[in-house]
């Protein structure tokens, strides 16, 4: 499937993505902001079957879900063979899926968080401390009360840095609209949250990635899905683009040429993604969502 460009995808690089400091934890301006007592100094333990997962390691290819039956597959009751755990499917693509329970928690929730986290990296901060440590958003709607949640961060793109594992990764998530990958709009207390996933340094995308919001008796599961190793150079004007090399990128010739080069040196790295991103996102899901609730209580109304 071919992302289509909105336009946030074609606005100017955040002009402080060039000029706020980078560091993991947090400094006196962070702890002045007035949500700085959810702040905690490391991220909590994943959830045990997370850990299980990762001693298992890579499980069958066949439980890798193609992007084009991933919302049928989600959308059935129930729970499918790779809930949590990773693979490479028989398309050459890595799947990661993880399952978080969230006691407490709804869907309104997540959708109000990722329109409100990305203005501050302060806010992403509070996700996972121990790997988050920059964020801003290419069309920063945090303060137009006359929009949804939703409609602050569908068609917007962030840009965050963080860690995956060892690596410092300088990312692009731009959410997409989950009706266009064959999802149904979500019933009350659940919402599922799409993206195309790529990289801010140089015009290309590499990933997918789903959170699908479940009401269960006691609150709500998240069912993530990332697939990776999906490349699409991206038509972007070379102003949203966050390197001189990836700037470079954006004209005709280049482009062709990196969207043939790329994904092959670069699906070789990608073999390691795999318990990277499941311990990634364990770790986050899990640890925003035990304050969740009362931080959406409190800054709900807040820009």
């Amino acid at each position: 499937m071919k992302y289509t460009l909105t336009p946030a995808d074609t606005a100017p690089v955040p002009g402080n993505y060039a000029t706020e400091t980078r560091y993991l934890g947090y400094r006196d301006e962070d702890r002045a902001k007035p949500y700085a007592k959810y702040f905690q100094e490391h991220t909590l333990p994943m959830q045990e079957h997370v850990r299980e997962a990762l001693l298992v390691g890579p499980q069958s290819g066949e439980y890798g879900t193609r992007l084009s039956e991933l919302a049928d597959d989600m959308s059935r009751p129930g729970y499918l063979p790779m809930e949590t755990g990773y693979t490479i499917n028989d398309d050459g693509k890595i799947v990661v899926s993880i399952l978080t329970k969230m006691p407490g928690v709804t869907g309104e929730m997540w959708d109000w968080w990722f329109g409100w986290h990305s203005s501050e990296t302060a806010r992403y901060k509070l996700w996972h401390p121990d790997a988050h440590y920059f964020s801003a958003v290419g069309d920063s709607r945090s303060a137009a009360r006359d929009l949804t949640d939703r409609q602050r961060y569908v068609d917007n793109v962030s840009y965050v840095d963080e860690y995956l594992g060892e690596e410092r990764s300088p990312l692009t998530v731009r959410f997409y609209d989950p009706t266009k990958l064959g999802f149904a709009p979500s019933k009350p207390g659940e919402t599922v949250i799409a993206a195309r996933g790529g990289l801010s340094t140089v015009p290309v995308a590499f990933a997918w990635l789903v959170h699908q919001v479940r009401a269960t008796d006691d609150g709500a599961e998240m069912r993530s899905r990332f697939i990776v190793n999906d490349f699409e150079m991206l038509k972007v004007p070379k102003h949203s683009v966050a390197s001189p090399a990836g700037r470079a990128m954006t004209a005709g010739p280049a482009r062709a040429f990196a969207g043939a080069a790329l994904p092959r040196a670069a699906a070789r790295k990608l073999r390691e993604f795999g318990p990277a991103m499941l311990t990634h996102c364990a770790q986050e899901m899990n640890h925003l969502a035990t304050f969740l609730p009362q931080l959406f209580e409190e800054f709900r109304d807040t820009p």
